[in-house]
């Protein structure tokens, strides 16, 4: 086959998987100043529900996947530097706060050929979102330390670990524990712990 035919078959797959694309603005505001619409880089507080699209090929259409309302806080995070999958960048870049939108993402720009729990490779994706905010600075570092500690006891012990683990429906990693239990004392404390902490205590 030509080589001319190879980049038109690649170029037309390619336009084909991006142009099931789609930002709808569902509600809320869809005009606003600059200072109020979310650019590159921003530090956003957002809502969202996951779910399989409709239109998906793979997967059980309009499942649901997941939700920053299940947590009970919103989502922060930094907008368009690839802390999510592309699609994520791509369409929250550009909404105002306030803004609710649907943002349809083909697997081209979502997980592609990763096989998630609940996300099949090749899965189109279906975010509602809600932009609550853009803030001034990084939001803080997060404190598992204390999510985990369900007691406040300042010590983690292994059924609170397993526990947190299991709430994420996730098995607990072999060795995590005895690994974080420098002293062998069957808890971890806070200065043994290695995950997030948040910020240093003379900061907060």
């Amino acid at each position: 086959m030509r080589l001319s035919l190879i980049l038109a078959a690649t170029l037309a797959s390619s336009a084909s998987a991006y142009s099931d694309f789609k930002v709808e603005i569902t509600n809320g505001i869809t005009e606003c100043a600059d200072s109020d619409k979310i650019k590159t880089r921003d530090f956003v507080r957002v809502h969202y529900i996951l779910k399989i699209d409709e239109s998906s090929i793979v997967g059980e259409p309009g499942e649901f996947v997941g939700s920053s309302h299940m947590k009970g806080e919103p989502m922060e995070m930094q907008a368009g530097v690839g802390q999510w999958i592309e699609g994520w960048d791509k369409g929250i870049v550009g909404l105002c706060v306030g803004a609710k939108a649907t943002i349809i993402i083909p697997p081209d720009l979502g997980y592609g050929d990763k096989d998630l729990p609940k996300v099949p490779a090749g899965s189109t994706l279906n975010f509602a979102v809600e932009v609550l905010d853009i803030m001034d600075k990084p939001p803080p570092p997060p404190n598992m330390f204390d999510t985990i500690d369900v007691n406040k006891d300042r010590m983690i012990s292994r059924r609170e670990l397993e526990s947190f683990f299991a709430n994420m429906k996730q098995q607990v990693p072999a060795g995590i524990f005895e690994g974080d239990d420098k002293n062998s004392d069957g808890f971890i404390s806070f200065d043994e712990f290695s995950g997030p902490k948040g910020l240093p205590r003379e900061e907060l």
